[in-house]
């Protein structure tokens, strides 16, 4: 197991990609960081488990959305920190609107598992697609 924090991030939009729950739970440590853009659908303050990411969104994403992807562009690290950019990308059920919104996510990588995440996204760009 690689413990370079690009190379951590890099597996993570891998194996979410690939839809594989199980996996990305053992990317992440056991106490974690994670929030998600105020706004943003599932925004749920910051999570502190990998039981809370799975519950409060990636649960709730495979429900909502056909073919929802977060592909990075660009990522830059500086010690444990790595910033990625690219765009997400998705069709909501529900409504059957699509949707690209650019995102920016600063992950934070101790011990080959991710520690924190922060997301930055035009949440506009996600919420006109859930608009009937």
């Amino acid at each position: 197991m690689t413990t370079d924090p690009i190379e951590v991030v890099r597996r993570f939009y891998e194996v979410l990609a690939r839809g594989d729950v199980l996996a990305l739970v053992g990317m992440l440590a056991p106490r974690l960081e994670w929030t998600e853009a105020e706004r943003f659908p599932y925004h749920g303050g910051t999570w502190h488990t990998p039981e809370e990411v799975v519950q409060g969104l990636l649960a709730p994403l495979e429900r909502d959305w056909e073919a929802f992807s977060a592909r990075p562009v660009s990522s830059v690290a500086e010690g444990e920190r790595v910033v990625s950019l690219g765009a997400y990308r998705g069709k909501y059920r529900k409504t059957g609107r699509s949707m690209t919104a650019p995102f920016a996510h600063v992950w934070t990588v101790r011990d080959g598992k991710i520690a924190g995440f922060v997301q930055y996204t035009d949440t506009a760009k996600v919420l006109e697609a859930l608009q009937e």
